[in-house]
């Protein structure tokens, strides 16, 4: 019984719960430590934020200076902050002179801004001192004027939120804007003006918004759920990965496989039933191929007494009885093929594992399958190297050599010479049996060897044997530790070939 917290499932949602948590605690912190960003429109905000804080400050130069110096003024704020500062009046008055006009939309929304409920309210500065002494309040004014502008200037006066954010095109502008109180000198009494950062970058190159923290928490968040996952990922697919391959191996008729997965999740599940798999599959397919041996083997004999008593038949009889008894002849002969291919390949299986392998020269080996399958009706040309060896058992190669030269010379051998040829490359000796025949159906080419399968249909003594020629060769090949493939030449042609180890 799997316990629940040991699932593959559980694994995951855990991990997505912990990367969860995180990412929850990093932003908990930065918040905590950026007391001015707010959840709602922090965008925003920030920009908010810097502007009042430069507003106070101009407002502050421009309540002690001229109207003439308000131009100079707001361009010395301008270069310090990165963007152009503009300042426009409720009378229409638009600072610094230079610039003409401003676009419509902007001059249009600066007014309502200027124009909205609380802004028209004129403050009328209290006196400064409660005598009625004129000429001392004046005296006074000059060095009591920083005094009162900072008391214009509280925040509270205009709100913390911005007036006016907006776009403009042609050409591309960002707008924001916020009031400022602007003293007068006749009546002695404050009016707003609304103050306009100008950038042509949508950040205002940092003044509006600074991107740089949050790409930082952003990085930061990212780095942190790569490093969580990537190890849970790996912790999941390489198994399957070990697992995939040795699938492929099952597939191939390989079951000396195992896989070591020490969990206890679904994936170990999964490993321990492929093991289990694996092994039924070993012994069902040994089973199979022992009681195939034990058949043939105990056939053997029945069919060959049956075809020496033919053989003596055959002698006493006359006239149309004996062509019969030659017609029942040739079956039993097919029989008993069928019967030495059996134990060819049964004993090939059962004894694969058992081989000796040696350094043998391949010529010799290629020479004896070339005489012991080789017509003369048929042309078989050999360029092995005589000095070429390779690491097999030579009744074993020189039995697969065979059975391939066989369907060679059956299906191709009128098409034109059957090339037989190796070489070593890469650590490895590669020998290979061409011919110009038909070839085979490209979605035969998979299950040529597997046993009993024919590309055609018919299984008479015409079209071939029962497929077990192929089939033999792959087991003599294995047994050898090598690997054998098929495939189809162009413009025509079969090639089989032979991988062994040097």
């Amino acid at each position: 019984m799997i316990q629940p917290s040991s699932t593959l499932f559980a694994k995951i949602l855990s991990w997505f719960f912990l990367n969860l948590l995180l990412v929850v605690l990093v932003l908990t912190l930065f918040f905590a430590f950026q007391p001015q960003v707010h959840l709602h429109e922090f965008f925003g905000q920030q920009g908010s934020d810097r502007l009042q804080a430069a507003g106070m400050l101009i407002a502050h130069d421009l309540n002690q200076a001229q109207p003439e110096e308000w131009a100079e003024i707001l361009a010395r704020h301008g270069t310090i902050n990165g963007v152009d500062f503009v300042l426009v009046l409720r009378n229409g008055a638009v600072f610094p002179p230079t610039l003409k006009t401003l676009p419509k939309e902007v001059m249009l929304r600066s007014q309502n801004a200027l124009r909205h409920k609380g802004s028209r309210a004129r403050m009328r500065r209290p006196p400064l001192f409660p005598e009625k002494n004129n000429a001392f309040n004046k005296k006074c004014r000059a060095e009591t004027v920083d005094n009162c502008s900072k008391s214009l200037l509280r925040p509270e006066r205009y709100g913390r939120r911005p007036h006016l954010i907006m776009h403009s095109k042609e050409p591309t502008r960002y707008w924001f804007g916020t009031k400022i109180p602007l003293l007068t000198d006749a009546e002695h009494r404050a009016m707003p003006g609304l103050l306009l950062a100008v950038s042509d970058s949508i950040t205002g190159n940092g003044f509006f918004f600074d991107p740089l923290p949050w790409m930082v928490v952003a990085g930061a968040v990212l780095l942190i759920s790569v490093l969580l996952w990537i190890p849970l990922v790996r912790n999941i697919t390489k198994p399957l990965v070990r697992m995939t391959r040795a699938a492929e191996e099952i597939a191939k008729g390989n079951f000396n496989v195992s896989i070591h997965e020490h969990r206890a999740d679904e994936i170990g599940r999964l490993a321990r039933t492929i093991n289990n798999m694996t092994a039924r599959l070993a012994e069902f397919v040994k089973g199979q191929k022992r009681f195939l041996g034990d058949v043939a083997h105990e056939l053997g004999s029945p069919v060959a007494r049956i075809q020496f008593g033919l053989g003596v038949l055959e002698q006493r009889l006359e006239g149309g009885n004996q062509e019969r008894v030659r017609d029942v002849m040739e079956d039993v002969e097919e029989m008993s093929k069928l019967i030495r291919e059996l134990l060819a390949f049964s004993r090939a299986e059962m004894h694969s594992g058992a081989v000796e392998l040696e350094q043998i020269l391949l010529l010799p080996v290629v020479e004896a399958a070339v005489r012991r399958e080789g017509t003369p009706a048929v042309q078989i040309d050999v360029k092995v190297d005589p000095e070429l060896s390779a690491l097999a058992s030579a009744d074993l190669l020189t039995r697969a050599l065979a059975n391939v030269l066989r369907n060679a010379v059956k299906y191709a051998g009128q098409a034109g010479p059957i090339l037989v040829a190796a070489q070593e490359k890469d650590d490895q000796v590669i020998l290979t049996v061409k011919d110009s025949g038909p070839g085979v159906a490209e979605e035969y080419l998979d299950r040529l060897f597997d046993p009993f399968f024919r590309p055609e249909p018919s299984r008479d003594r015409d079209s071939g044997g029962v497929g077990l020629g192929m089939a033999i060769v792959k087991t003599c090949v294995a047994a050898c530790q090598g690997t054998v493939s098929a495939r189809n030449r162009e413009p025509k042609g079969f090639a089989v070939t032979i991988r062994l180890g040097c």
